[in-house]
Formats: structure tokens, sequence, C-alpha cells
């Protein structure tokens, strides 16, 4: 039987890998994202960038970059060469990255849908109570072992959230 809370959102399965390959091809002039299916070995410094999606469901859309993906991306996205991108810019680009691909899988999502503000951090964020309902890991310029990972995190509504007190 399927959880119902993991089809709320009205997302196909096709939605991440279309909207990820638009996205590579308006902000990066690059040819459709490559999927590979590779586990991520993140090096010590991987950017997250996430953002929230409330309304007719909630949940998060999050992307996993490793370090010089994401600085060879934010190259790209700002028109800049690799030794003049500063951490602030990747973080701008990043945040820009999952907001355009956040936005559009709102709107083609269950409705009404409300997109909140994108964060960023270096390491990987955790969303406690959520379940990965969507993923597209894509290699990044030759090399599939270390993909950059699209995931859509459904917030589990029926499972308890417990708090630690010391």
């Amino acid at each position: 039987m399927v959880d119902a809370s993991l089809n709320e959102s009205g997302l196909a399965d096709t939605d991440l890998v279309e909207i990820v390959n638009e996205v590579w091809d308006a902000y990066l002039q690059q040819p459709d994202a490559q999927a590979t299916d590779h586990e991520p070995v993140l090096d010590m410094r991987p950017i997250t960038a996430a953002v929230s999606i409330t309304g007719a469901w909630e949940g998060h859309v999050r992307v996993l970059v490793p370090a010089a993906a994401a600085n060879d991306i934010t190259g790209l996205m700002l028109a800049m060469e690799p030794d003049e991108v500063t951490d602030q810019d990747v973080t701008d680009a990043m945040g820009e990255l999952i907001n355009v691909v956040g936005g559009n899988l709102k709107n083609r999502g269950t409705q009404p849908a409300k997109l909140g503000l994108p964060v960023v951090a270096t390491g990987k964020m955790l969303f406690p109570s959520t379940r990965e309902t969507h993923r597209l890991a894509v290699g990044w310029q030759g090399k599939p072992d270390e993909p950059i990972t699209f995931s859509v995190l459904h917030v589990h509504r029926d499972r308890p959230v417990t708090s630690r007190m010391a």
C-alpha cells in the first residue's frame, strides 16, 4: 500500500529530471544533465542548498553539490573565472539554483503552494521527519562518481517528532 502523503505533492517522477535539464540548459549552457547511479562520495566541504514548499503539501527541495562542482557552476552562472569565485558567490549561486528548481517544482505540484527562502550551508543538511520521494543524481563534467544530487523530501506528518530534554 502506497503512503498517501507521498502522492499529495502531485509531482511525477519525470518532473525533477525535466526541471534540472531545463536549468542546465538555461543557466549553465550545458547539455542535458546526465543521470548517474553513483552514490555521492562527497568531499569534506560539500555545499547543500535547500528550499521549503508549504501549502497543499509540505516538503523541501535539496541539492548536495561537491565543492569543486559548486565552484564550477558558480563561475558559469555568474560569468566568472573559477579563480575569481568567492565563498559568497557560491552561496548566492547555489541559493539561486535551488530557488529556480524549487520554484518550478512548486508550480508543477499540487496547489496552493508557497516557496520559502533558500538556505545554503557547508556540509549536509538533514531534515528530520521527512522522506525522500524523488531523487536525481547527475554527473558533472565527466565526473559521474562525484554526482550532484537533487532530492524532493516530503514531510511525513504521521512520523512522531521526538524532543530530547537534558
